[in-house]
């Protein structure tokens, strides 16, 4: 039973016509991207900008020159201008559309898309399942976008291999502050906005349920527009109900001290374990049972559970039945025909769970944006520069002074062990010229997370 409300039906068929091409994920170009920004909006991100010198905050022009950057400009250039992530011929465009095109990015090539998964309950990433002959077909045609397996999504996050790892943001991060001109500095932090709207698309796809429950068949159902239109329907309604601007803002912010536990995490709170457990997949429902004095329906994984009783009378009826959580949000529908019970997900049943997880997946994105950008220093000029810092760990700070031009001068750097949250942790004398001071320091925080934290302070004469 796959029941579509009448203007729900109207949008996927439109949509069939106007987007071709395998989905791999939550829609990049419009449900990802909406979910990034407003986790940019939501986060300190804007005051963390303007601190650093880009005065407009997530509205500050950047610009990364194409000639600087061929292949990412060409990337870019696939994305439709139209959803406001694409720079224009200098390659500037807002700090906010940045990370909107890091978001949608992430899932290019086609087979990244595949380090977007991860099952809790067995820690691993995505295994392509066997479609048989027409997944055969689609190789023979090179048209087969996905490998055969994945690496796990909290594992690709901080993998060598992934262009938008932890370690790029870190480092284009960085170099926002410590690099000479405003031009360079420009450049590192668009950089560093990629990686983290890029970071925050992993994380956000591991609140579609097929993502964390290992159900990879639902994510190559045809959805209709082509043989090569494959991806979930699960997703695709979340772009069709909700698109871009619509991605609804977080209703709290999620902290971890761990960037893992953002994920999946050992108390079960991580983004992939409170999906797995609370939504059933097209693929994971419960089996179809004969109807008897006792129907216990076997389920694909302990949870969600079933109702100690079933309302079999009212799964008889045409409509059937549902079944749903403490909440109200509609988990399956279930339905009893020649004394079977079999339960499935429709359209309307899928626009509800997908109402009630876009906020959750909101609320850990901004989390872990404002985990990527937690560190913090506190720098004062008086007889001397100094910094102070809470929370770190061993490290290196850099102190650097800028002048009337916006050029940054490093004043010189010292090697600190951390530790000591009260301490003056690095000085050097007032330069002599200049209009103020920035600070960064490069290291781990008391966590041993790595972390760049930074700072800065007018120079009053």
């Amino acid at each position: 039973m796959k029941r579509t409300g009448p203007i729900l039906a109207a949008l996927l068929a439109l949509l069939a016509l106007l987007v071709p091409g395998p989905a791999g994920a939550w829609e990049a170009q419009t449900t990802h991207a909406g979910l990034a920004e407003q986790a940019a909006l939501a986060s300190r991100l804007h005051a963390r900008l303007e601190l650093l010198g880009f005065h407009g905050g997530l509205f500050e022009p950047l610009t990364i020159p194409p000639a600087d950057a061929e292949a990412l400009s060409k990337a870019l250039h696939l994305l439709s201008p139209s959803q406001g992530s694409v720079p224009d011929t200098r390659g500037r465009q807002p700090a906010l559309a940045w990370i909107a095109a890091g978001a949608a990015l992430a899932d290019l090539p086609t087979s990244q898309a595949a380090n977007h998964f991860y099952d809790p309950t067995t820690g691993t990433g995505w295994v392509r399942p066997d479609l048989g002959i027409t997944d055969h077909v689609r190789e023979l045609l090179g048209r087969s976008a996905l490998p055969a397996r994945g690496v796990p999504a909290p594992d690709w996050v901080v993998a060598k291999e992934n262009p938008f790892s932890l370690t790029g943001f870190l480092d284009q991060y960085a170099k926002a502050v410590s690099a000479q001109t405003p031009g360079e500095r420009s450049r590192h932090m668009a950089a560093a906005l990629i990686a983290a709207g890029a970071m925050l698309h992993t994380l956000g796809d591991l609140g579609s349920p097929a993502r964390v429950r290992g159900d990879y068949a639902a994510q190559l159902e045809p959805l209709g527009g082509g043989p090569d239109d494959l991806g979930s329907r699960f997703e695709r309604i979340a772009e069709l109900a909700y698109g871009r601007l619509g991605a609804p803002a977080p209703g709290r912010i999620v902290t971890r001290t761990h960037l893992r536990d953002y994920f999946t995490s050992t108390d079960g709170t991580g983004l992939a374990d409170v999906i797995a457990r609370s939504y059933f997949s097209p693929n994971t429902l419960p089996a179809a049972a004969k109807v008897g004095g006792d129907t216990k329906p076997a389920l694909a994984r302990p949870t969600p559970t079933l109702p100690a009783r079933l309302n079999l009378m009212a799964a008889s009826r045409d409509d059937g039945a549902t079944v749903r959580d403490a909440a109200g949000v509609c988990l399956a529908r279930y339905r009893v025909e020649h004394d079977v019970v079999t339960f499935s997900l429709d359209d309307d049943c899928m626009l509800e769970e997908v109402s009630a997880i876009l906020p959750e997946v909101s609320a850990f994105e901004t989390g872990l944006l404002d985990f990527l950008l937690r560190g913090e220093l506190a720098v004062t000029v008086s007889g001397e520069v100094s910094v102070t810092g809470k929370g770190l760990g061993a490290g290196t700070i850099e102190i650097l002074a800028e002048d009337e031009r916006g050029v940054r001068t490093s004043l010189g750097a010292q090697q600190i062990s951390g530790g000591d949250d009260t301490a003056v942790l690095a000085h050097v004398p007032v330069p002599a010229q200049g209009l103020r001071v920035v600070a960064v320091y490069r290291g781990v925080d008391a966590a041993r997370e790595p972390l760049v934290a930074v700072g800065a302070a007018l120079i009053t004469r």
